[in-house]
């Protein structure tokens, strides 16, 4: 029996690997290219790597550790002579890497608070879960967060059991580690208290009996020893970035100033939060937690009940199917792979369901009751409130599902006895069967979702029906799949992108224009922009596709290429804010040198240009750049993947001409894959904070 636990844990940790590395490859995140946090967290990270220095650039005070560790991998890419980019896949690999581990560590948490069997169960929800899969795709901080959350309770559960100081000690060093990741996990110091102080009266260490009031002071000296070296270990994590923040601040900040802006931006009505940002921005960034203060301070003066207003709507969207949610009720996808994910996610809602109805059961139940319970329900109701006074994001309910996951594998693999454990305690059993009954209404009124799958099958259906038929040049039929699919579901806005794709393709870009609007997602805005320059309107394409690319989330110019069908041209001008869409991948953003626009090419990109006409005998192509930069090599020029070229590039703007070999007479599409060595001025000139790999800059791209 044992060595079949092993076996199967061996297993498990076999699956939580291959799941990983497949959802990373299905992924199209890339934090180079967003707007959000895991963007924030990269671009402190990567100036960290280069230069050295740790700056609060964005509009909050961060916790830093995630972000020291993503510095570390990012450095060690670019000491390998890769680029920052080599660095973002490292930084998924080692996520990776955690989601593994975390597969034994659940197995020997919920197998130390209960039994072996919880702890296969406990250990292959982790493994299998799509919202713990998806973890290692994006640079947030939940991956190494959870990952020190759980080895923290492991920790301090190992003290529960063996009663050594040393558990205690390394229990204090990963919560600081934890509270610098997130820094609410320095709420932990308090939960730990009452377990301690419970603790000490159960285990008769008092020398009274337990609920004496004679008990009570010395069940609090009994506490008190264990918990100072908790304490003290933690604060020797923390204290240090508290000292750097009073060193550049002259504030007293603990860890960040997330809590007060985050309270004020979540008060007030709609619509609010863009201008209470811009409001922080205008003020230095050491009063930017005074001000939110103030403002919170001033809200609750005037409404008290503030916070909890509204909080009902927000309770029930706690315990909704998170997958069927996304999948079949978001209005977009917002660049998530949730298709290819499907297969892993559905039933994955499933599983969650299950889990947390055991979860409950096992938190409530009778055959629980220990101490330690004090620290994991202290938690719980912390993590749902939290959620409650601010708002709900999937990532923010993952304590949460955690938490109940390890009570849920303990229930789950101990069903019998628990249930017989509630028999001795009526009231008990009652308060279990209510919040149970609870939470399966608040699942099952929240949404109709058998209305809401069926509808959701018959919408993907039609739209499998027209991507496939999209991509085999069928755009008749790919436009009245989607048409079909918007009128299975009239608010999805990925089948209005799609079907305007399609129109235009067919030449009918206006009428495209018609169903797209770009307030929709940021993909709608970078269609409605390559659409408007269809039409001819090169302004409002400019308004639209340069914000759309430098705040997509993925790597624009990548999908761009491949799922766009841009307008035939002999002629391409680069960087002339964003209107090369479509035509190009692995180039920087659009800039301006001098009288001509322009993009630097990374290392290795391409251009494609579909021909009006097919090229002639005698064609050359034309290539307007400079390299302004010193370049250890040629830029090497590879056209249609057959016939190579090599130009040294001068300093300064020059047109080469390379003449086309015969073999291409005929062809209606030029596809040039452009590579040359690279150069990070950061690296060697310690006044620049440009950390992207430049080779060339390119102007223009034409046939002659």
């Amino acid at each position: 029996m044992k060595r079949r636990k092993q076996l199967t844990l061996i297993l498990l940790i076999l699956v939580a690997l291959a799941l990983r590395i497949w959802y990373l490859r299905i992924n199209p995140l890339l934090p180079q290219f967003s707007n959000a946090d895991d963007g924030d967290y990269y671009r402190r990270a990567l100036r960290l790597a280069v230069t050295g220095h740790y700056v609060d650039d964005a509009w909050l005070i961060r916790p830093p550790f995630h972000v020291l560790i993503f510095a570390g991998w990012i450095r060690l890419a670019l000491a390998a002579g890769r680029s920052p980019d080599v660095g973002v896949r490292l930084i998924q690999a080692f996520q990776a890497g955690l989601g593994v581990l975390m597969v034994p560590l659940c197995y020997v948490l919920a197998g130390r608070l209960f039994n072996r069997r919880a702890g296969l169960l406990f250990a292959a929800l982790w493994a299998i879960w799509f919202p713990f899969v998806e973890l290692p795709a994006t640079l947030f901080s939940e991956p190494i967060y959870l990952f020190l959350f759980t080895l923290h309770i492991w920790l301090l559960l190992r003290f529960d059991d063996l009663g050594r100081r040393r558990d205690l000690v390394l229990a204090g060093l990963v919560l600081g580690m934890a509270a610098l990741t997130r820094s609410p996990a320095l709420y932990a110091l308090a939960f730990a208290a009452p377990w301690l102080f419970w603790r000490a009266l159960r285990s008769g260490a008092t020398g009274r009996s337990a609920w004496s009031w004679g008990a009570i002071v010395p069940a609090l000296r009994a506490a008190a020893r264990p918990y100072v070296p908790l304490v003290v270990a933690t604060l020797l994590v923390v204290l240090p970035w508290t000292a750097r923040n009073w060193v550049v601040y002259h504030r007293i900040i603990p860890i960040d100033t997330l809590g007060p802006i985050n309270l004020w931006l979540d008060l007030g009505g709609p619509g609010e939060r863009d201008a209470k940002i811009r409001a922080l921005q205008a003020v230095p960034q050491a009063d930017r937690q005074g001000l939110a203060t103030q403002k919170v301070e001033a809200i609750l003066a005037q409404d008290p009940l503030r916070p909890v207003r509204g909080m009902w709507p927000t309770f029930q969207h706690i315990w909704k199917a998170q997958f069927v949610e996304d999948y079949f009720v978001k209005r977009s996808f917002f660049t998530r792979p949730l298709r290819g994910a499907a297969p892993l996610g559905l039933p994955g809602d499933l599983i969650w369901l299950v889990f947390t109805f055991a979860g409950f059961l096992g938190i409530l139940s009778p055959a629980t009751d220990r101490p330690f319970k004090v620290v994991t329900g202290l938690w719980l109701l912390y993590s749902i409130v939290t959620v409650l006074v601010f708002h709900v994001e999937p990532r923010y309910l993952l304590p949460i599902w955690l938490l109940l996951g390890l009570y849920g594998a303990g229930a789950l693999a101990c069903l019998p006895g628990f249930l017989v454990a509630f028999r001795r305690r009526a009231v008990r059993g009652l308060v279990t069967a209510a919040a149970l009954f609870l939470v399966a209404a608040l699942f099952v009124t929240y949404r109709d979702y058998p209305v809401i799958v069926a509808r959701g099958i018959r919408r993907e259906g039609e739209m499998w029906r027209g991507d496939a038929a999209y991509s085999r040049g069928d755009y008749q039929t790919a436009a009245a799949a989607f048409q079909a699919a918007i009128r299975v579901d009239p608010d999805f806005v990925d089948a209005h992108e799609s079907l305007a794709l399609a129109l235009s393709a067919e030449g009918r870009a206006a009428e495209g224009l018609s169903v797209v609007r770009p307030g929709d997602s940021r993909r709608s805005a970078l269609v409605a922009g390559v659409l408007r320059r269809a039409t001819g309107d090169l302004s409002g394409a400019r308004q639209l596709l340069k914000p759309a690319e430098d705040r997509s989330g993925e790597d624009a110019q990548h999908w761009s290429q491949v799922m766009l069908r841009p307008e035939a041209r002999t002629s391409l001008v680069l960087g002339d804010d964003a209107l090369d869409l479509g035509y190009i991948s692995g180039f920087g953003g659009s800039e301006q040198a001098g009288d001509r626009t322009m993009r630097w090419l990374l290392g290795e990109g391409s251009v494609i240009l579909p021909l009006p006409k097919a090229l002639g005998v005698g064609s050359s192509l034309l290539l307007d750049l400079a390299g302004p930069l010193p370049l250890r090599g040629p830029l090497e020029v590879t056209i249609n993947g057959r016939w190579h070229a090599s130009l040294t590039v001068a300093t300064g703007w020059r047109r080469y001409h390379l003449a086309l070999p015969d073999g291409l007479a005929g062809a209606k599409r030029l596809r040039l894959d452009l590579r040359a060595p690279t150069y990070m001025p950061a690296l060697d000139n310690p006044r620049s904070d440009d950390a992207r790999p430049l080779s060339v800059m390119l102007h223009r791209v034409g046939v002659e």
